[in-house]
């Protein structure tokens, strides 16, 4: 209807009212009154009881588009009118109406990995005349988005095995190959005799061989070759099957992991970009024997005295970095630079 219309029946409702004194224009003027105070109440009350879902992605890689949808179900939602959804201040591209709601989708480009925020929803509607116009605003919850694996296990191995500084490995029988497996360790032998490709089931002599640390960086772009090394330096770990310890900081304290499947590899990162935070050594009572990989952007990362960890510096200039800028980690892990 809109108040310019409202307006104007309640000027004529009063005008009769004056002019003929009859009870029902007097009715019509009540009524007309009365109509835009019961519409507020209700359409305030409807609002309030509508209830919001954030759907994420379970599983997305930073660099690939997530399709975000906000569904708002609510017992009064049809009979709100002009109903618009904004995530982050940007409208929806499309929707679909449901039996039980309305479903609103969005689109956005994940360029970071970490911990990804929507934004805060933006919920608003009028009254069926259009008299009123009512706004609610609502957090949404962070998903995870996870790094990219870079280079190649090869060179990855090479360059962690220089940390390390022994290649001494053990092999024991073999197992059957999965996709990520280095093709280096196919076991020809036991290959020719079955129907699948096996490859040989090996560690490092004695216990854990190497340790990766990752601090969680605030900055984005730093957090990004943080996040894609540590990523890239596992994976080639586990092709090699070496197994080892990751350890991360969390507002509670320092965390540890042993890493011995691609499952552990992959619980190990998702907490990682949950709930880690920096410095990643500190506290950590770790043994001063066992090499370390200590990946992050702090160019001077605070360090126990008895610990002298190699450090992959994300940013440029660090000096005492083995590894210090984007091109250098790219370039030792086997990817490109650019």
């Amino acid at each position: 209807m809109g108040r310019f219309y409202y307006i104007f029946l309640l000027f004529i409702a009063f005008f009769l009212m004056v002019i003929y004194d009859l009870y029902d224009a007097f009715f019509l003027a009540v009524v007309l009154v009365l109509t835009p105070c019961i519409l507020y109440f209700l359409c305030r009350q409807a609002g309030k009881k509508a209830d919001c879902t954030v759907g994420s992605p379970s599983h997305i890689t930073r660099g690939e588009k997530a399709e975000i949808s906000v569904f708002l179900k609510g017992p009064f939602l049809p009979f709100l009118s002009s109903l618009e959804v904004l995530l982050d201040g940007a409208p929806y591209e499309s929707y679909e109406e449901r039996r039980d709601g309305i479903v609103f989708y969005f689109t956005r480009d994940i360029l970071h990995c970490g911990r990804y925020s929507p934004g805060k929803i933006t919920f608003s509607w009028k009254d069926p005349f259009g008299l009123f116009h009512f706004q609610k605003e609502m957090p949404s919850s962070a998903f995870l988005v996870y790094p990219r694996r870079i280079g190649t296990y090869q060179a990855a191995l090479a360059s962690l095995r220089r940390i390390a500084g022994s290649e001494d490995v053990e092999y024991f029988g073999a197992t059957e190959y999965k996709p990520g497996d280095n093709p280096h360790l196919i076991n020809w032998k036991i290959t020719a005799r079955k129907d699948q490709v096996y490859v040989r089931d090996s560690y490092p002599a004695g216990s854990d061989k190497i340790i990766l640390a990752a601090d969680y960086e605030r900055n984005e772009n730093l957090r990004d070759i943080v996040g894609d090394a540590l990523l890239s330096a596992g994976l080639a770990l586990l092709s090699a099957r070496v197994p080892f310890r990751f350890v991360f900081t969390t507002e509670k304290g320092p965390a540890f992991q042993t890493i011995r499947t691609r499952e552990d590899w992959q619980d190990a990162v998702s907490g990682f970009l949950r709930a880690g935070s920096a410095p990643a050594l500190m506290g950590a009572a770790l043994s001063p024997y066992i090499p370390i990989c200590y990946i992050t952007g702090n160019p001077n990362p605070p360090l126990p005295p008895e610990l002298s960890p190699a450090i992959w510096c994300a940013a440029d200039g660090a000096r005492g970095a083995a590894l210090s800028g984007r091109d250098a980690i790219y370039q030792a892990l086997g990817g490109n630079s650019k």
